[in-house]
């Protein structure tokens, strides 16, 4: 797909930790992945799709915790970390789906799908990269794809 030896990453860890390792690997060698999660109530999940230097990366758009590099800000007393195993399920349906539809060239495949359990709600987003990003090789990424064409656009 893509000429590197792998095609995508997928990723459906736990902790932000481990996702920022994900995103600094996947920025400095310019690998295309998606990222999964599930909320801390089990209640919404979400999959999103981060190709270096033209969408987000996870530190672009990442939560308070991330940036102030401290997961305890998000942990809230009280609140089951443990998720729902139909919600992972569902997850991980909707990661395998997105990445078959890229690797395949088939469908649209969104920057970012969300899904909420309690109202039964899906939605999905764009989320752009941000110039002044903190992870240093997401804004080479976005230097390096000024005036190249989208690897979106180029499926089309």
């Amino acid at each position: 797909m893509n000429g590197k030896p792998i095609d995508l990453v997928l990723s459906c860890v736990d902790n932000y930790a481990a996702r920022m390792t994900i995103n600094t690997i996947c920025n400095e060698t310019g690998q295309i992945w998606f990222e999964s999660g599930v909320s801390e109530d089990a209640l919404s999940a979400h999959v999103q799709l981060l190709i270096p230097g033209q969408n987000a990366c996870f530190a672009c758009a990442s939560p308070l915790a991330v940036a102030e590099d401290n997961e305890a800000n998000i942990k809230r007393e009280g609140v089951c970390a443990a998720s729902l195993p139909t919600t992972m399920a569902i997850t991980a349906g909707l990661l395998a789906q997105a990445a078959l539809k890229l690797l395949l060239d088939f469908g649209e495949v969104s920057n970012c799908f969300s899904y909420n359990a309690r109202k039964d709600f899906c939605t999905t987003y764009e989320l752009g990269c941000n110039p002044e990003c903190n992870e240093k090789f997401c804004r080479i990424q976005q230097e390096e794809q000024k005036g190249k064409p989208k690897f979106m656009e180029q499926r089309a």
